[in-house]
């Protein structure tokens, strides 16, 4: 990059899972870091502890002294901090335009699709860390193993979460990317699925001649969509008997999922018995696939590769175990889309068929609710009870004639569940305070949903 280390460069957003990591590994790489955010969020808390500093509230008092800007992707072009930067001739960088410049520094593996990119990318950081090529990381959600979202590593790779839903992804350079599915989700910015497909077939393409994509062949929007590029060396994964790597004889435990993988590949021919990752789901054996594609055509271990994968940790807010009281088990996940909520009801049914299931969902965002809300109704089949929340809005305007109990019916209804409405935690606390229900709550949203389940265990102990 052409940025000298003895200039300042100014985060705003820095609070962000994205900008706080970037921040992490422009710091860890020597630059002066500072930023500001609204809050003090744990990202907050967790990049002042690396002695960077930090402003709560944006003002252009901030960024006096500050030499380069770098913006999230969430503010607002109004902001004051940007509008002084702008006055003031500072360079002003997106976060897609400083990530592409980060990933050229080393051979960076891409993970992108619209389910499960965060998880699939942790399995490959975790994979590569194991097997001690120090990989460096920036992730979309925090990294057990690692305690942050981002790592700085010594070795020559990168692992990076693409994220698709400001069309960016296609900027960044990459030797190997992933994509895990393609589903109708960030239209209100691409306009049509159309036009999110043609991206995704741009990332695929962008690959060089002595790289790989790799993708699976479950999902049948990559299946057509590959069928068009022939300029990428591709490898597929999934349970699809065609795929290259595919996933047999699944069995399910209420801590683990089992498998055997099957390999198909150019002069690859074999096959892998007793495949064990620590987290239940079939979606999550798709992304434990995708790091075993990456692995056999890396020529790395198989050994380390089972035994890394067997020890995964997992990521936060994904089927994070809170913690139980009495019969009550507490679940924390991060779905809050049709195909994520689906997908993960069915790995806890699969996985505990004798309890009773209960789903919390706060939805997230009036425009994915009313795009999706016939996928939204009938997302909810392996629960036998929906509590669902006031909508968390995300800065979106409430449109006019709104009513949530026309979801709340229509799950009852397609999902064949009891469901019910409650506007906040307030209310949830005090029916299950009074009623102490037994069997697994699990806590579905990207919003404020994900305290919920904390709190609600305190409370809990304490009555205890």
């Amino acid at each position: 990059m052409d940025i000298s280390k003895n200039q300042v460069i100014h985060i705003v957003g820095i609070g962000g899972i994205g900008m706080s990591g970037i921040a992490e590994i422009l710091s860890g790489l020597g630059y002066s870091i500072q930023g500001s955010d609204l809050f003090p969020n744990n990202n907050v808390l967790r990049l002042r502890k690396k002695k960077i500093k930090i402003f709560i509230g944006h003002k252009k008092s901030n960024i006096k002294g500050a030499d380069i800007i770098i913006y999230s992707s969430a503010i607002n072009k109004s902001n004051s901090e940007l509008k002084y930067a702008l006055s003031n001739d500072i360079p002003i960088l997106s976060r897609s335009e400083i990530l592409s410049q980060i990933v050229k520094l080393k051979k960076t593996i891409l993970i992108s699709g619209s389910h499960g990119k965060t998880t699939t990318t942790t399995m490959i950081s975790s994979l590569l860390s194991d097997l001690d090529l120090a990989p460096t990381v920036i992730n979309g959600g925090i990294i057990n193993q690692y305690g942050t979202n981002t790592y700085l590593g010594t070795g020559k790779w990168m692992v990076v979460e693409a994220d698709e839903s400001d069309g960016t992804f296609i900027k960044l350079q990459s030797v190997i990317s992933v994509v895990t599915n393609i589903d109708k989700e960030h239209l209100e910015f691409y306009g049509s699925f159309k036009e999110l497909k043609k991206s995704f077939q741009k990332f695929i393409s962008h690959i060089p001649f002595y790289g790989f994509a790799v993708v699976c062949l479950d999902d049948k929007n990559i299946e057509s969509l590959i069928k068009k590029i022939t300029n990428t060396n591709i490898i597929t994964y999934g349970l699809n008997s065609n795929s290259n790597i595919k996933a047999k004889n699944l069995r399910y435990y209420s801590d683990k999922t089992v498998f055997d993988v099957y390999v198909s590949f150019k002069s690859k021919r074999k096959i892998i018995k007793n495949f064990s990752i620590p987290i239940i789901g079939k979606y999550n054996v798709l992304n434990a696939l995708a790091a075993i594609s990456i692995a056999i055509q890396m020529n790395l271990s198989v050994k380390k590769t089972m035994k890394s994968l067997k020890n995964f940790k997992g990521v936060q807010r994904r089927l994070t175990q809170v913690g139980s009281y009495n019969k009550l088990k507490l679940i924390d996940d991060y779905a809050h889309h049709p195909t994520e909520i689906r997908s993960v009801l069915e790995a806890v049914k699969k996985s505990n068929p004798k309890s009773i299931i209960t789903a919390i969902f706060q939805p997230h965002r009036y425009s994915r609710l009313l795009s999706l809300e016939k996928d939204f109704s009938s997302c909810f089949k392996d629960a036998d009870f929906v509590f669902v929340s006031d909508v968390y809005a995300a800065s979106e305007k409430k449109p006019k004639l709104f009513n949530i109990n026309q979801l709340v019916k229509q799950i009852s209804k397609k999902s064949k569940t009891k469901s019910l409405y409650f506007s906040n935690y307030k209310n949830l606390k005090n029916n299950i305070i009074q009623n102490e229900s037994e069997g697994i709550y699990i806590f579905l949203g990207a919003g404020s949903v994900t305290e919920w389940p904390y709190k609600l265990l305190k409370l809990l102990n304490e009555k205890r």
